[in-house]
């Protein structure tokens, strides 16, 4: 019943309470959803990206980790010892790959999971030493709910990653941010649900995501919520009208947005 009650609250999106009630990484068995292939890695871009041999790069799906840094920008914390992490994983003989119900994204990458050759899950195993955030991006769910238990195991420990607590919204810039905040305003127009939280920031719904929804998020005016993806800044695109929020945070699946 409790195992019900928490795949539930991942439905609702609201991880920080599921967390609590899933069962500790370990009992939980992140099987290949597909036919895995054997492939060897040639290089470690960063945590959640790294080339193969037969030429192919690939981004893990259900994880994202910390940036390294480029072009003399410092890494983000803990960026390094994610990539040395998913180095020491992918040197293990046996390493397979399961491609994603979307195989590709826009930058033509392989969209993909990573498994062991004693069968672990590579993304999990990130995600419980709090090397990453779990991610629900549609319709690359499979795993959804073994990640979602890995992620929590991190973050009752304080590991990682979650040492810190998520920002408030006041405070949202460009780049994967966990946020929290208060929905100010809730507003339909054109294929999507908007929710203004009270800082620069505004949350994108689509529409056509509905279904994913136990509750519809347009009831939540007022609520205290925690959200968690890629913020853009609109202040670099045409077309934005003035005095709309310069950061804009699309949210596709209930994992990413949750009541707190």
């Amino acid at each position: 019943m409790a195992r019900q009650a928490a795949k539930k609250a991942l439905l609702w999106g609201a991880f920080f309470v599921a967390c609590s009630l899933l069962q500790p990484v370990a009992a939980e068995i992140c099987t290949p959803p597909a036919v895995a292939e054997l492939v060897t890695a040639a290089r470690v871009i960063d945590g959640d990206t790294l080339r193969l041999e037969d030429g192919r790069r690939v981004r893990l799906i259900g994880i994202d980790t910390p940036e390294i840094g480029r072009e003399g920008r410092a890494s983000e914390p803990f960026a390094e010892q994610a990539r040395e992490r998913l180095q020491a994983l992918v040197r293990e003989p046996g390493l397979q790959l399961v491609v994603g119900q979307q195989a590709e994204d826009r930058y033509g990458r392989t969209l993909g999971h990573l498994f062991t050759g004693r069968g672990a899950n590579i993304e999990a195993l990130l995600l419980a030493d709090g090397l990453g955030f779990a991610l629900a991006v549609p319709p690359n769910l499979a795993l959804l709910e073994c990640h979602a238990a890995a992620e929590g195991e991190a973050r009752r420990e304080l590991l990682g990653v979650w040492r810190q607590p998520p920002l408030p919204a006041a405070r949202a810039k460009a780049g994967f941010q966990v946020l929290r905040g208060r929905i100010a305003r809730v507003q339909s127009a054109g294929r999507y649900l908007w929710l203004e939280l009270d800082g620069p920031i505004v949350l994108r719904l689509a529409l056509d995501d509905a279904s994913l929804w136990a509750a519809s998020p347009q009831h939540w005016h007022g609520r205290e919520v925690e959200v968690r993806g890629w913020v853009i800044d609109r202040r670099q695109q045409t077309g934005v009208k003035p005095g709309f929020k310069p950061f804009m945070l699309p949210v596709r699946h209930p994992f990413m947005l949750g009541l707190q």
